[in-house]
């Protein structure tokens, strides 16, 4: 039988590094007190995000004496990290909300424990937190439950209070906080009774034969990476060589559309968890996954901070992805990447990952980018990343980069930047795309004949000039207003020109 996928990291040891060092800088004194004063940091759109914390670890980052490629090697973490801090913060306020509306503080924030690969250790952290006395007795029982710290739970235990404990003795109902299950199965195990599984958890994860299958099967289906382990190991063998790879198949099947940020108040991203169950299945089980569930596998390897696997993995998933799921995968690249900063904003990946797909994915991409489903170029731009533009341009086939951009929505986004004093990129864009003369005379022409009614502006006729490979465009600030130097003539008036941007930002 062939040997197991290796799902482990293979970051460099420079990589690995560089995140600890974005780690250490994120750590520093002035970072945590300012989290502390704001006392709101959780996980939002990256345009309404406080940005303070980011830019304060920024410039932290480009004060250190190494070179310049390292910076932005280590700048691209700064925002995956602020991420993980902010999901941790949240997931944890989530679950904990009826006992406590405090505020994540310094002596919290300095417990948090990373990995190697720039990820918080869920597990090591809550360790270190239930031996923080400023936390009530409470709060640490709970999260021992929650993290199955065996050790620690009968100790915390003896110093709850007994109204605490007298929780456990009521009849139990579904809880909207799936957490809580753990809370009772723990308490009774230290009161020695039978625990009632029909009372916390749904009666379709119930093994009347086992009460480990049982918690196994709904912790590794709606539960966190610690329980999910933890349960297993109390398996036997004929419980995991019977029933293993049919709770997978259930566990990976559930996940479907299911993005970190609907948190469904699990204490994890359900990709931890999906990923230890891959582990535990031989390569010809693994192989099975892969066949039936590929965008959500491949979903899986989107996530922080596996991202490192995901190019090698790819090449195996893409032999089983129906072209019909690619839109899926684009939305998540899209979601989990750009869009809301709610994911990793990783260039150079990106850019490997699609220089590495099937033609008929890039075909996919110029399909979504049209139909508004995703807006990678409007992203790239405003990131200023010429470099992913020239790939993402370069390797998708000329008819679909022609179909592209001489679609209306392109053309529209070219003239706001114009508008808005950013028509240097927007022609740093035309030429990254390396356009042939003929190409640039269908585009040119295809914007002629649409249905843009004002194609007498000023923006217009400079994204003409552009095209024919003649505008001259000055590097002006965005916002700076309309500096570009051109003899094109500008709008005649100022209701002309609000009319011309009711109209781009409508499409």
């Amino acid at each position: 039988m062939e040997e197991q996928l290796n799902l482990v990291s293979k970051l460099s040891l420079s990589e690995m590094a560089l995140r600890r060092v974005v780690i250490s800088l994120w750590n520093e004194s002035d970072i945590p007190a300012e989290i502390e004063r704001a006392g709101n940091f959780v996980w939002k759109t990256r345009g309404s995000f406080e940005p303070k914390f980011i830019n304060e670890v920024e410039k932290k980052v480009s004060k250190l004496l190494i070179p310049e490629l390292l910076k932005k090697r280590m700048l691209d973490v700064v925002e995956p990290l602020r991420i993980e801090i902010s999901k941790w913060q949240w997931l944890h306020r989530h679950c904990f909300i009826r006992i406590s509306h405090t505020k994540l503080d310094m002596n919290i924030y300095k417990q948090l424990c990373w990995t190697c690969t720039g990820a918080i250790d869920y597990r090591k952290t809550a360790e270190k937190l239930v031996r923080l006395k400023t936390l009530s007795i409470k709060k640490r029982y709970r999260l021992a439950c929650v993290y199955c710290l065996e050790d620690c739970i009968p100790v915390l235990w003896m110093d709850l209070p007994e109204k605490y404990k007298s929780r456990f003795n009521h009849d139990v109902h579904p809880s909207l906080y799936r957490t809580y299950y753990l809370e009772y199965y723990w308490a009774s195990v230290l009161k020695g009774e039978e625990f009632r599984l029909n009372d916390i958890i749904p009666g379709e994860f119930v093994n009347t034969s086992s009460t480990y299958l049982s918690l196994f099967t709904y912790s590794a289906c709606k539960g966190g990476k610690d329980a999910t382990e933890y349960f297993f190991q109390k398996l036997t063998a004929e419980e995991k060589s019977s029933a293993l790879f049919r709770i997978v198949c259930d566990a990976f099947g559930r996940f479907k559309n299911v993005f970190w940020w609907s948190y469904n108040d699990q204490l994890e991203l359900r990709s931890g968890v999906l990923f230890y169950l891959l582990s535990l299945l031989n390569r010809e089980e693994q192989m099975q996954i892969f066949k039936q569930h590929p965008s959500i596998c491949l979903n899986c390897f989107l996530d922080w901070p596996w991202q490192d696997l995901l190019l090698g993995i790819a090449d195996t998933i893409w032999n089983f992805l129906p072209e019909d799921q690619y839109g899926d995968v684009l939305e998540r690249l899209f979601r989990n990447g750009v869009i809301f900063g709610t994911g990793y904003y990783l260039p150079e990946l990106f850019r490997n990952f699609f220089m590495h797909s099937p033609v008929e994915f890039k075909k996919g991409y110029v399909d979504c980018e049209i139909s508004y489903s995703v807006r990678f170029l409007s992203e790239f731009l405003e990131a200023e990343d010429i470099e992913t533009i020239k790939v993402v341009l370069g390797n998708v086939e000329s008819g679909d980069r022609i179909r592209l951009l001489s679609h209306s929505s392109i053309c529209s986004l070219f003239l706001l930047m114009i508008d808005q004093g950013a028509g240097h990129l927007v022609k740093l864009c035309i030429d990254a795309a390396e356009l042939s003369k003929e190409e640039r005379m269908i585009i040119k022409r295809n914007y002629m004949a649409s249905d843009f009614k004002d194609r007498t502006t000023y923006e217009f006729k400079l994204l003409l000039e552009m095209l024919d490979g003649s505008g001259v465009i000055a590097n002006t600030a965005k916002g700076s207003g309309n500096e570009a130097l051109t003899q094109a003539k500008r709008p005649s008036s100022e209701e002309e020109k609000e009319c011309l941007l009711k109209k781009l930002k409508s499409h």
